[in-house]
């Protein structure tokens, strides 16, 4: 077998491969050099085998063509984008039209491409590489048995350093249960550690994939889903999500700054009840939403795409289901389909016709501002029984653009206890007031409902770390260590009752009193809200009523993988 067979192809797309090496960070490594070399041999090498020449140089050059595509759009998104081929682009790709991909290109293709020299050369290599492999112009003059030996040596060496990141990497398509799990190890960045251009178009592609099959599935069971009968015990209720509440930054769990001042004294009041030992199954809103939405729960033999969501079964029921976000809205979406896009099936319009009565159409930048749309919608719509969802953004990273100048009532003197240094006590104070801001965006939602015979209930989607036991802000997406899994995945949530509705409900308030200390998992708010309605129905679940006294715990699975509790006893 001649060796020339292969290593034209070989040159082309390793260095097409390099080329969209990001130089940008200023770091290199072996292991970028390592994956890219490792993979174009094996491409290449297998060519080889091709004991027809017309065969393997069409082969060749189909496959050359591919890889230099693919490398090319991955560098112009790294230069005009400023990230690599990802599952939101890919994505983009699969769902535009002719008309988007046309309005796309002239706006986008053209612009400083000529500047760009890596561009130029990728484009010389995809028109070179017919000629040279049609013609063989290229010639390599080296003794074949004497460069053998140190090839073979560099590819062994390549191929230990890549063990470990390719067994993450085909992990997460061995994972073929849901796309909650592919997303948490997307979000752990396994797909991130193959440092090549085809690495990161087969990840994108595959879970783009997977989320459509998996959306179509949902669809398929939300839009068949049918309840048997419904006994509206509660006219009126609200599930407020809030975003990346930290539960050991809160007045209400002991915190040490006044963050939850008007939450306090509803709670001191005795309309207000807290609930002490919750966690979240995800500390990705994505994930979060998915399996907050959908009926399915940790711990189901069936699958998460073969549930409803449960918003059509109270539409079902004859319920005016509004959702307001401050994070979502279709124009932000980008229309994606994956996970990563924001919330897949929230980006789908006909399920979201059938999900909710009014979705709103903008968001607003402060919180407050989402507050004065739902009174405004309640003003007009007089139904008599509502579910209204409202999405905050919260403590949303930068804590610093959620609240406003005039609340601004911590400083960084507050903080001067905490050995850290002065920008992250910064963060800490933006975080915090951002908290007490939160605080104040809640007692004006409760305020909506005072005088109906609602009920609320509270709780984030996940927590956030904000320099406590950790040097770190934001999350990690990783396996959970036990600090992890308390400021990550620990978050509060409570339950608030109006005047009329514990006058109208004392059976309800009486349960949720007795429930406060139950371990929870916030995957279980559907089985809560349905209790609340009275709804009955196929996937209504009494075990796992959080404020029923047949209410079973279940282990709580976090991260995928971890059982929170077993995690929390080895501390």
């Amino acid at each position: 077998m001649s060796a020339k067979r292969y290593r034209i192809l070989f040159l082309y797309t390793l260095t097409a491969c390099l080329l969209c090496i990001n130089t940008a960070t200023g770091r290199l490594s072996f292991h970028l050099l390592s994956a890219p070399l490792l993979t174009t041999f094996l491409i290449s090498w297998l060519t080889s085998f091709i004991p027809n020449k017309i065969a393997r140089n069409t082969v060749q050059i189909l496959l050359g063509e591919c890889v230099i595509c693919i490398c090319m759009v991955d560098c112009y998104c790294q230069l005009v984008f400023s990230t690599p081929i990802s599952p939101q682009i890919i994505s983009n790709v699969f769902l535009s039209d002719l008309r988007e991909i046309w309005e796309f290109l002239s706006v986008y293709v053209g612009k400083n491409i000529l500047g760009q020299w890596r561009l130029v050369i990728l484009v010389l290599l995809s028109l070179s590489l017919p000629v040279v492999l049609l013609t063989d112009r290229l010639h390599f003059s080296l003794n074949a048995t004497r460069t053998s030996i140190p090839w073979i040596i560099i590819l062994v060496i390549c191929f230990v350093v890549e063990i470990p990141s390719t067994y993450r990497y085909y992990s997460i398509f061995l994972n073929k249960n849901r796309t909650d799990n592919i997303e948490g190890l997307i979000f752990r960045h396994y797909d991130e550690e193959k440092k090549t251009p085809l690495h990161r178009f087969i990840i994108s592609s595959y879970t783009y994939l997977k989320s459509s099959d998996e959306l179509k599935r949902i669809r398929q069971s939300t839009f068949k889903a049918d309840i048997d009968s419904c006994t509206y015990k509660s006219p009126h209720i609200v599930l407020v999500i809030g975003e990346s509440y930290n539960k050991h930054h809160s007045s209400l769990y002991g915190y040490r700054l006044p963050t939850a001042t008007n939450q306090q004294k509803r709670l001191e009041k005795g309309e207000l009840f807290l609930f002490t030992d919750v966690v979240t199954p995800w500390n990705i809103t994505s994930n979060v939403f998915l399996n907050m939405f959908s009926m399915w729960e940790s711990g189901n033999s069936e699958s998460l795409a073969d549930c409803p969501l449960f918003p059509v079964l109270f539409r079902r029921a004859g319920y005016e289901v509004s959702f307001f976000t401050n994070q979502y809205n279709f124009k932000g979406f980008n229309k994606g389909t994956t996970s990563q896009t924001g919330h897949f099936f929230l980006a789908d319009r006909t399920l979201c016709d059938t999900l909710f009565t009014f979705r709103n159409e903008k968001s607003e930048k402060y919180d407050l501002g989402l507050v004065r749309q739902v009174e405004s919608y309640n003003n007009r719509n007089h139904s008599p029984y509502t579910l209204d969802i409202i999405h905050l953004i919260g403590q949303h990273f930068d804590y610093s653009q959620r609240y406003t100048d005039e609340n601004r009532f911590f400083k960084s003197i507050d903080y001067k206890q905490i050995p850290i240094n002065e920008d992250e006590r910064q963060t800490i104070m933006h975080y915090d007031n951002a908290t007490r801001y939160n605080d104040i965006v809640l007692e004006n939602i409760l305020t909506l409902y005072e005088k109906e015979d609602a009920i609320v209930v509270f709780v984030p989607d996940h927590g956030e770390e904000v320099y406590d036991d950790l040097t770190v802000s934001g999350r990690l997406f990783q396996k959970p260590t036990v600090t992890q899994a308390k400021y990550e995945y620990e978050v509060p949530m409570w339950i608030w009752c109006s005047d009329l509705y514990r006058e109208t409900h004392p059976d309800v308030v009486s349960d949720i009193i007795e429930s406060v200390s139950k371990p929870f998992m916030t995957d279980g708010i559907p089985q809560l809200l349905l209790f609340l309605s009275g709804i009955d129905c196929k996937w209504t679940n009494e075990n796992s009523n959080i404020i029923s006294d047949k209410y079973e715990s279940k282990p709580r699975i976090i991260n995928g993988d971890t059982d929170y509790d077993i995690l929390m006893k080895s501390y």
